[in-house]
């Protein structure tokens, strides 16, 4: 799964400058031209926060993702490497690999179809109990560390290559937020977590962006973890972002104790968290008011972190 249930016909909303031109025109002229037993299928984008990809359910079991642009060409192939080795070794679901599709002159960027995860994304809406959810994450953050790393890309999201490299980034972004948040409290947050220095341990295995939305809940618990185009080795800190991006500050200590956190990893994980809100406010305020609210929540659970 990849955001939301459909939403009916949906409007092409543009995020990002050098976006590829993606309509279910082209998604039905790719399955034609390279996967003929499925291009009949029913076909319906779907509502996401997502910033990578556009993502269309195809029939009822299958879902198609194209990235947004060249920039992210290389996801579909880094899923379709690493899920299989991930799916044994972590205890929640994640999506089964079926195909990946070519580049081509009408859309230069490999894409991927994969297996149906159902469910919705994770929140205090669809999660019955957020302190078992933060447990089971914990578990999976725990368990996807363990994962051999050798032959693992060192490419992958910057957020496992150290917090002080984001910020002169993060300070021109916090220039950039409506004049309702207090900036002077952002930069202190941060100006904190910096001070936790860089991880020094072996690299591990990292997802990169383990927010609501790439989260699966179904019957209330959480079930699987999605959207893998940003996993690599190196500093595994990001991967506790969700503490202050899904929890609360009771369940948000049962993550921490179960994914066995240490102080200054908990601390570059809030920075991470708070990185993320401070670029995702301004950037996407008019484009993806999903994001932007998620976002606002988010800051406010860091601000007032005790």
């Amino acid at each position: 799964m990849d955001g939301a249930e459909p939403s009916g016909t949906l409007p092409a909303v543009t995020l990002h400058d050098n976006e590829l031109p993606i309509d279910a025109a082209l998604v039905r002229r790719l399955l034609a031209d390279q996967m003929p037993q499925w291009s009949e299928l029913p076909l319906r984008r779907l509502e996401s926060s997502g910033t990578v990809n556009v993502a269309y359910r195809l029939g009822g079991d299958k879902l198609v993702r194209l990235p947004r642009s060249t920039d992210f060409a290389q996801g579909p192939q880094r899923e379709a490497r690493w899920l299989p080795t991930f799916a044994p070794k972590v205890p929640l679901e994640v999506p089964s690999y079926l195909a990946v599709g070519t580049p081509t002159e009408a859309y230069p960027s490999h894409w991927s179809v994969l297996g149906w995860i159902e469910g919705k994304p994770a929140d205090s809406s669809t999660l019955h109990d957020l302190q078992e959810a933060a447990s089971a994450l914990g578990e999976f953050v725990v368990a996807l560390r363990k994962v051999p790393t050798e032959g693992a890309p060192k490419d992958g999201n910057y957020r496992a290559f150290g917090l002080a490299k984001a910020d002169r980034d993060l300070r021109r972004w916090v220039e950039q937020l409506p004049i309702d948040i207090d900036r002077g409290a952002v930069l202190a947050v941060w100006e904190s977590c910096l001070l936790a220095g860089e991880w020094n341990g072996p690299p591990t295995w990292l997802h990169s962006d383990l927010r609501g939305d790439n989260l699966i809940a179904r019957n209330g618990r959480l079930v699987g973890v999605i959207d893998w185009e940003g996993c690599t080795v190196g500093d595994p800190s990001a991967d506790y972002l969700p503490a202050w991006w899904l929890f609360n500050q009771d369940s948000r200590e049962d993550f921490r104790s179960t994914s066995s956190a240490r102080y200054p990893d908990w601390l570059r994980a809030k920075g991470w968290a708070l990185h993320m809100a401070v670029v995702a406010i301004p950037y996407y305020t008019d484009t993806n008011p999903m994001l932007t609210s998620q976002a606002r929540t988010a800051l406010n659970e860091i601000l007032n972190d005790e």
